[in-house]
C-alpha cells in the first residue's frame, strides 16, 4: 500500500516577520486561503487516505498541525524533540511504515511547496508506483522540468528510460550559477531537484543501513519501540544525540552513484516558495506588475510585492521591492536580495531580540 509522509519541521526563516519559530511558513497561508500543510495533506489526500498519512514535526508545531489537520489521526503527527535535518526525519517515517505495513510504499513530501496542478501530481505518483512494483531496489525522486534557469535548485541529469518518465537519474548536480542553469534548460536532460521521494520503506532503511550505518544503529532502539507505551519516551531520549545529516547527501547522491535511483519527470506547477520572491511566480500582478495582500496604495510603482496585517502600505515612484508589515516588525527588501532575509533573522538571532523570532 501506498503511505505518505509530510515532513513538516523547518523553520521557514527565509519568510520572517511573518514567518516565526512558532508559527512557520507551513503553518501559514502564504498563498490562497488554506495554510501550506492543509493544502499539502488536501493534494494527497486522494491517492492517500489520512490513516496512511504520517507528519513528521517539531514540539512547537504538534498541536497546531492537530488541530489545522482533523482528519489526520492524531497518532500520525511524529514528533521530533529536536530537529536533525531530514535523513533522520526518513528513518523514524520509514521504521513506523514497515513496522505498520512490511510491504509499504512511501511517498515523501515537504509540507511547504506549491503544486498548482495537484491532478498532474496524482497521476505521476501513480506511475511511480507502478514502475516500483517493478523496480522494488531503486529509489524514485520526482524531477521537474525547468521553465527557467533558477540558480537556487539542485539539479537531477536524467539518463537512460525505464517506463513512461521515469529514467535512470545519471547525476545529481548542486545548485549552478546562471550560465550553468541556462546551459541545463537548454539540454533538455536537466530537471529541478523537487524533494519528493518515492521508495519502499525497506528498501529505504536497508539502502541506508549501508550509507549511514551509524546513523540507524543509534535509532534501532526507536525502531524496536514503534508502536508501543515507550514509543515517544525513546524519541526523545535517543533523537537529541543523533547527528544532523540531509537524505540528500546521506543516501540519495551515493545510491545515485551505484545507478540505483530513478528520476520520475513530471510538470504540476511545483514551487518550493524559498522566498519572498517566490510570489512573483504564484500570484496574478495587478496592470502595473504589483502583486498587494493588505491596504496598498501605488503611485507610479511596478512589481512591489505586499503582505501587511496592519498598516497601510503606500509606495511611490519604487520598483521590484517586497514589503512585509506584521505589526512588530517591517521588512523591505529588492526582490533580487530575498535570499537573504535568513541572514536578517541571523542579526536578530545575535542580538538577542527572541521576541522577534
Amino acid at each position: 500500500m501506498l503511505h505518505a509522509v509530510i515532513m513538516a519541521g523547518g523553520k521557514g526563516t527565509r519568510f520572517w516577520p511573518l514567518s516565526r519559530e512558532k508559527t512557520p511558513k507551513q503553518l501559514l497561508s502564504i498563498v490562497g486561503d488554506r495554510t501550506m500543510i492543509q493544502a499539502t495533506f488536501d493534494r494527497i489526500t486522494p491517492i492517500t487516505p489520512p490513516e496512511r498519512i504520517l507528519v513528521v514535526t517539531g514540539v512547537s508545531h504538534a498541536d497546531q498541525i492537530r488541530e489545522q489537520l482533523p482528519l489526520l489521526p492524531p497518532e500520525n503527527v511524529i514528533v521530533e524533540p529536536v530537529g536533525r535535518n531530514t535523513a533522520p526525519c526518513v528513518a523514524l517515517a520509514s521504521m513506523i511504515v514497515k513496522r505498520r505495513d512490511p510491504e509499504g510504499i512511501m511517498g515523501v513530501y515537504p509540507a511547504d511547496h506549491v503544486i498548482a496542478r495537484p491532478d498532474e501530481l496524482g497521476e505521476s505518483v501513480e506511475k511511480i508506483v507502478e514502475t516500483l512494483a517493478d523496480y522494488p531496489e531503486k529509489l524514485v525522486t520526482m524531477g521537474i522540468k525547468p521553465s527557467y534557469p533558477e540558480t537556487g535548485y539542485g539539479y537531477i541529469k536524467r539518463g537512460a528510460p525505464v517506463a513512461d518518465a521515469i529514467y535512470e537519474a545519471e547525476k545529481f548536480l548542486e545548485k549552478p550559477g546562471v550560465d550553468t542553469a541556462s546551459e541545463y534548460v537548454r539540454a533538455g536532460s536537466y530537471y529541478w531537484n523537487s524533494g519528493m521521494f518515492f521508495w519502499y520503506a525497506a528498501t529505504i532503511l536497508d539502502m541506508m543501513q549501508e550509507h549511514m550505518p551509524e546513523l540507524l544503529e543509534a535509532m534501532k532502539p526507536i525502531s524496536e519501540s514503534v508502536d508501543t507505551s515507550g514509543f515517544v519516551d525513546t524519541i526523545n531520549r535517543i533523537y537529541p544525540e543523533l547527528p544532523g545529516e540531509s537524505i540528500d547527501y546521506g543516501v540519495m547522491e551515493k545510491a545515485g552513484a551505484q545507478g540505483r535511483v530513478m528520476v520520475a519527470v513530471t510538470d504540476p506547477g511545483w514551487n518550493d516558495v524559498g522566498s519572498w520572491r517566490s510570489l512573483y511566480d504564484l500570484a496574478e500582478p495587478d496592470e502595473n506588475g504589483n502583486m498587494p495582500r493588505g491596504d496598498f496604495i501605488s503611485v507610479d510603482s511596478r512589481g512591489v510585492v505586499t503582505h501587511n496585517q496592519k498598516s497601510l502600505i503606500a509606495v511611490i515612484g519604487v520598483e521590484d521591492l517586497i514589503i512585509i508589515e506584521t505589526g512588530d516588525a517591517i521588512l523591505v527588501c529588492h526582490k533580487d536580495r530575498a535570499q537573504d532575509v535568513r541572514k536578517v533573522t541571523e542579526i536578530i538571532k545575535r542580538r538577542g531580540l527572541d521576541n522577534l523570532l
